[in-house]
């Protein structure tokens, strides 16, 4: 944000002022930080993006700026997050109309090059998720609006109040939790004072950041989902982005020093509509929110009697910061919309209490949302986990964090996205799914079921033990050996003669036959697309079978021989060649621009 805000024309402080506030702003900071690490990647990398591409425009296009354009705009797009390939594009665009303000139409040409060979090699990361889609959930494509997570203009008079909880639906609670809105305490009432009158050249630079904000504006305004694109809150950081970089720029000029009560009295309906909006809101926070409107107003005149420029102005809006970050934190100690599992914070810990004890792949039967179940770390993450925790302890469990759930194994056992499941989940695990002869605990090669206490009536199951019991759950183990522990075969047809099964590493896998009669093998997997089986070279039919899991039909007469089980991402091979074009036509767009600038 610092070389972004220098590169618009804003001095070294003030440019610092933006790089300092962004991270600190509302919903960066407790939304994004406590929750989704790949909005706060895509807001990270983003701001370097379109240096970069700015940089690249101004400097005619020379091939350290082009290798800065590739290496920062495939990082933005690399991170997998939809939302990067837009800002990216809107990055594009904003220095596009930038260079049509300002007539460089060639220049045009080399951005829009640049743009198509960095969503070339951008293919090979959106690619799986095309091709995994028909077995895998996500939201649907439709345009609607429900208003969750949607924000109105009226929320936006907040941005400048510390203590702005805006009152719009969201996960958990059907408000917000946290001062997600926030941008700086100063930035709505020192607009007055600030140098707005600029040269036509210094429009035609601001027109880019006009642009990039604008389009986020309506945006975040719209509808609570366009087609894959929902729940347009996420957006904020981007449309703030614009906003204090176009603020560290005029800032850099200096403020007003005439018509000093005119400009006083407009920045106290500044405050006063933020402390309102605050007030409309969440009116049990009447005294925080006088109390930082007052630490505003007095600030604020400290600032202006004292700090207008240089770094006395950065110490004093910058220091600002971090004293109302501190009434946040009382009025915000968490993001209780999202982030309130409260769980252990000690990776050891965790390992220490749960990697030896649950043994083998677990299937954990809870519902950590219930309005009963103890989410303290002394409490049921003694003996339950959620989320992707299970994997920080070391143990291989069906429980975890997906955006994007398998559809069939999710149905069989009613998982949810976090982790949690239904009381039916029990006895599903025990009966035998449609197309298989075992029961489903079997197929998954369950060795130890982990059941919320009093969440479901259960018994122990035959060729199982009750192993330990607590305040918070049952422990079930199973009591005989698995029949091929070095692999992930669960099942076989009465012909079929296997010799050995073993990993060849984390994820391919070879199972040698003997002489034998065909039929199906069920692995304990998942059957994403991308799986290929082989046997000795012939290829086998690869299938999601019973409640999804990976079956390999083998042929009726066998004399035996190796079958090797290989997973590729699928469109691998699609995305590798459309890289590879992408490279090329970066270093072609090289080539040409250095031959340009040569002439």
């Amino acid at each position: 944000v610092y070389m972004l805000a220098r590169s618009y024309g804003a001095n070294q402080w003030m440019a610092a002022l933006a790089g300092t506030v962004i991270p600190l702003t509302g919903w960066s900071l407790f939304i994004d930080g406590t929750a989704w690490i790949n909005g706060t990647a895509i807001t990270a990398f983003t701001p370097w993006a379109w240096w970069a591409i700015r940089k690249a425009y101004r400097s005619k296009f020379s091939v350290a700026s082009i290798v800065a354009v590739i290496v920062f705009g495939y990082l933005l797009a690399s991170v997998g997050n939809p939302y990067g390939m837009v800002t990216l594009a809107i990055s594009f665009l904003a220095v596009a109309v930038e260079a049509a303000f300002n007539k460089h139409w060639r220049a045009i040409w080399w951005l829009v090059a640049l743009g198509v060979a960095l969503m070339l090699m951008s293919v090979v990361v959106y690619l799986p998720f095309l091709f995994t889609s028909s077995v895998g959930f996500r939201a649907d494509s439709s345009t609607f609006n429900d208003e969750f997570l949607s924000v109105s203009l009226s929320n936006l008079l907040g941005m400048s109040m510390p203590t702005y909880k805006p009152y719009f639906t969201m996960f958990g609670l059907p408000y917000v939790t946290t001062p997600a809105l926030y941008l700086a305490w100063f930035f709505l009432p020192l607009l007055p004072w600030l140098r707005w009158r600029m040269s036509r050249q210094q429009f035609f630079a601001f027109a880019g950041l006009l642009t990039f904000g604008a389009f986020f504006l309506m945006f975040i305004l719209g509808p609570s989902q366009i087609m894959m694109f929902r729940w347009p809150a996420r957006l904020i950081p981007f449309l703030y982005l614009p906003l204090i970089v176009a603020f560290a720029v005029l800032a850099s000029r200096g403020l007003h020093r005439n018509r000093v009560p005119l400009r006083a009295s407009l920045s106290l309906v500044a405050v006063a509509l933020g402390a309102w909006m605050a007030f409309s809101d969440m009116p049990h926070l009447w005294k925080w929110i006088a109390l930082t409107s007052v630490m505003v107003i007095v600030l604020l005149a400290a600032f202006l009697r004292w700090g207008k420029t240089g770094p006395r102005a950065f110490a004093f809006l910058a220091g600002g910061m971090l004293v109302f970050l501190g009434a946040q934190l009382m009025i915000a100690p968490a993001n209780d919309n999202v982030a309130n599992y409260n769980l252990p914070h000690s990776r050891s810990a965790m390992i220490e209490q749960f990697a030896d004890r649950y043994q083998g792949v677990t299937v954990q039967i809870a519902d950590v949302m219930g309005a009963d179940f103890d989410r303290e770390p002394d409490g049921a993450w003694q003996d339950l986990l959620i989320g992707n925790m299970y994997s920080v302890a070391g143990v291989e469990s069906t429980t975890a964090y997906s955006g994007v759930g398998y559809n069939k194994l999710d149905a069989a056992l009613c998982i949810q996205y976090n982790g949690s499941s239904c009381s039916l989940a029990w006895g599903a695990l025990w009966e035998t799914p449609e197309g298989a002869d075992e029961p489903l605990a079997d197929l998954l090669n369950a060795r130890t079921v982990v059941v919320q206490q009093d969440f479901v009536e259960t018994s122990t199951p035959d060729g199982w033990t009750l192993a330990e019991t607590t305040d918070h759950a049952l422990v079930y183990t199973r009591d005989a050996p698995l029949a091929f522990p070095e692999g992930r075969i669960s099942a076989a047809s009465e012909g079929i003669n296997i010799e050995s099964d073993l990993m060849v590493d984390s994820i391919n896998e070879d199972v040698v036959l003997g002489s034998g009669t065909g039929g199906t093998i069920t692995f304990a997997r998942l059957a994403w697309p991308g799986y290929s089986a082989t046997l000795d070279g012939v290829a086998l039919p690869v299938e999601a079978g019973p409640a999804g899991l990976l079956t390999v039909t083998v042929p009726d007469t066998t004399d035996g021989g190796t079958l090797e089980l290989r997973f590729t991402p699928p469109g691998l091979s699609i995305g590798l060649i459309s890289m590879a074009l992408g490279l090329l036509g970066a270093a072609l767009i090289v080539f040409l621009t250095a031959r340009t600038r040569r002439r």
